[in-house]
């Protein structure tokens, strides 16, 4: 039978383009972790009384930075990325802090190679895609 379980000791390094001689090794999140982000991108509120539709309000935020500082301590496994003093960015515990100052185009190609190790791709059923 086919195996449909994640080996999350696979990796995979990528060099950066957006940063010369920057390398980032990644791995895959199991599907209970993607649920997770998934849970956590979005965040829905509804207040009012109930039979009062008037007065309802709903309210839908994104929540993009906390979920870019979930994927990253989750999928990075190393990288050679320094802060400006030197010191090697921990994405792991201080994602916060490192997501914040990191350079917007690093950042976005990181997450880019993050969506395309855990997406599907479109492929949908058996359709060949």
């Amino acid at each position: 039978m086919p195996r449909a379980t994640i080996d999350i000791q696979e990796t995979e390094t990528f060099d950066l383009k957006t940063l010369v001689g920057g390398t980032v090794t990644l791995r895959r999140m199991s599907y209970g972790e993607w649920l997770e982000r998934q849970g956590m991108a979005m965040d829905v509120s509804m207040t009012g009384r109930p039979g009062d539709a008037q007065n309802a309000e709903m309210k839908i935020g994104m929540a993009q930075t906390k979920v870019t500082i979930f994927e990253f301590a989750k999928c990075i496994v190393d990288h050679n990325l320094e802060d400006h003093d030197g010191q090697k960015l921990d994405f792991a515990k201080k994602a916060n802090v490192c997501v914040q100052l990191l350079d917007p185009k690093v950042g976005q190609e990181i997450g880019q190679l993050i969506d395309g190790m855990n997406n599907l791709e479109g492929a949908v059923g058996n359709s060949p895609t």
